[in-house]
């Protein structure tokens, strides 16, 4: 069994729109069952629907144009991230968004989501493990800063946030529930993507 601890950034839109916010880089990092780093995954992604990167998003990654401009497209990147992850294997994200865009974004590229089924929110359990009232969330910043781990590298890029959570679940691994498995619930209009014309 392995321990896939992954982030995602997002072109988010500052507008609203029936298209998804486009995943344009990934991040990830793979963990024996003996809790030991064995690889790490990370890529850029090249846009399909909207191309330009939105300023605030420049502004909170630092991800540019051109390097989005010379990545791979969703589909491309996705394949080689689902063989990476391989078959006997646990999804681990800080927070409930990232599996719910990851499946968004495969289906509006019309590509299986089942592989997306045994994923954990350790935001969730982490929050409840340090007493946060129901409903309410650590950020991955504050959580660290709770367990004592210094911020070396820059937050808001998908490696690295992959990287500290990957820390912040060893650190907490006795105290998980590793078989709630989150439900994504996709809203009815995120089905229609085959009458895009693009």
């Amino acid at each position: 069994m392995n321990y896939i601890v992954y982030d995602l950034e997002l072109n988010s839109k500052p507008f609203k729109s029936t298209i998804p916010n486009e995943i344009i880089e990934i991040g990830a990092i793979k963990l024996d069952d003996n809790l030991c780093k064995i690889d790490t995954f990370n890529s850029f992604i090249k846009p399909k629907y909207f191309k330009k990167l939105f300023p605030v998003v420049k502004r909170k990654t630092n991800i540019s144009q051109e390097d989005i401009n010379n990545a791979d497209d969703f589909k491309d990147v996705i394949r080689r991230f689902i063989k990476w992850v391989g078959n006997d294997y646990i999804l681990i994200s800080w927070g409930h968004d990232d599996v719910h865009h990851l499946s968004l974004n495969c289906r509006y590229h019309r590509m299986s989501t089942g592989w997306l089924k045994r994923n954990i929110d350790i935001q969730k359990q982490f929050s409840a493990i340090n007493n946060m009232p129901p409903g309410q969330r650590y950020s991955l910043e504050n959580a660290l800063s709770q367990i004592g781990l210094e911020v070396e590298e820059e937050l808001h890029r998908a490696l690295n946030d992959a990287e500290y959570t990957a820390q912040i679940f060893t650190m907490i691994f006795d105290k998980l529930n590793l078989t709630t498995f989150n439900t994504v619930k996709i809203k009815h209009k995120y089905k229609k993507s085959k009458r895009l014309s693009r």
